[in-house]
């Protein structure tokens, strides 16, 4: 019975039929529209956080060459202490202080490799 009753409900499309067509050919245009408009601002907003991104990149990368470029000055004795500013005094110390501390940690680490390398070669 429950057979009959779900055969019942069913209505025969016909898919040949020009009403059948036009109303297809009308979901085609609007769900594309849509899917369209949504992909577009999708593709926008993606667009946009990677120009972001970029843009906050190369602001690093332009505040970091140009300490290391004065350090490279400094070094070479281009310039001297008394022709730059407090504040490039100061991102020089921090620079300087960045790099002691990342020697520190790779000193750390190869003296830790070298101790398991010594204690491999003894247990063997």
């Amino acid at each position: 019975m429950n057979k009959n009753n779900t055969e019942k409900s069913l209505i025969e499309v016909n898919e040949n039929s020009i009403f059948f067509k036009i109303k297809k050919l009308f979901n085609k245009i609007f769900r594309n529209k849509d899917n369209i408009i949504e992909e577009n601002d999708y593709n926008l907003k993606e667009d946009i956080k990677k120009e972001q991104f970029r843009d906050y990149i190369k602001n690093i990368e332009n505040e970091e060459t140009r300490l290391i470029r004065l350090q490279q000055k400094y070094r070479a004795g281009e310039i001297k202490e008394n022709q730059l500013t407090k504040i490039q005094i100061k991102s020089l110390c921090d620079l300087y202080d960045k790099q002691i501390e990342k020697l520190q940690k790779s000193n750390e680490f190869r003296k830790q490799r070298i101790l398991q390398y010594r204690k491999k070669l003894q247990s063997e």
